[in-house]
């Protein structure tokens, strides 16, 4: 768990929401493969992100933290459709924002809006 603060702080994010994030994601079990395939620490999906070795816990934590970043000078620093976009994916939350603006989050399945919840309680 230390190692995911540090990696947060190095890139710039908060090593609270991102502690929590990676906790949900896999309870810091390296070694978790979820029903859609996604792979270790950090839950990366090869198929979508296959420059990074999904079993090598430091790097997949370097790569969500800055993916995470990255969503979150995308969405102007907002936690939430950084989060959104990490669990549903980028363009997924773009089009909820576009189409129904401030209501976006009445629109997310139902998984992603668990596990915003379960993050940003």
């Amino acid at each position: 768990m230390w190692q995911a603060v540090i990696i947060a702080e190095e890139v710039g994010i908060d090593p609270i929401v991102f502690t929590r994030q990676i906790n949900q994601e896999s309870g810091f079990n390296p070694y978790v493969v979820s029903w859609a395939g996604a792979i270790g620490i950090a839950q990366i999906v090869p198929r979508w992100h296959p420059e990074v070795d999904p079993y090598d816990p430091r790097a997949s934590l370097y790569y969500a933290a800055n993916l995470m970043s990255s969503h979150l000078e995308h969405f102007g620093g907002d936690y939430a459709k950084a989060l959104a976009a990490y669990n549903a994916g980028r363009g997924y939350v773009d089009d909820l924002v576009r189409w129904h603006g401030d209501n976006w989050r009445a629109f997310l399945w139902d998984e992603t809006s668990r596990y915003l919840n379960t993050i940003l309680g």
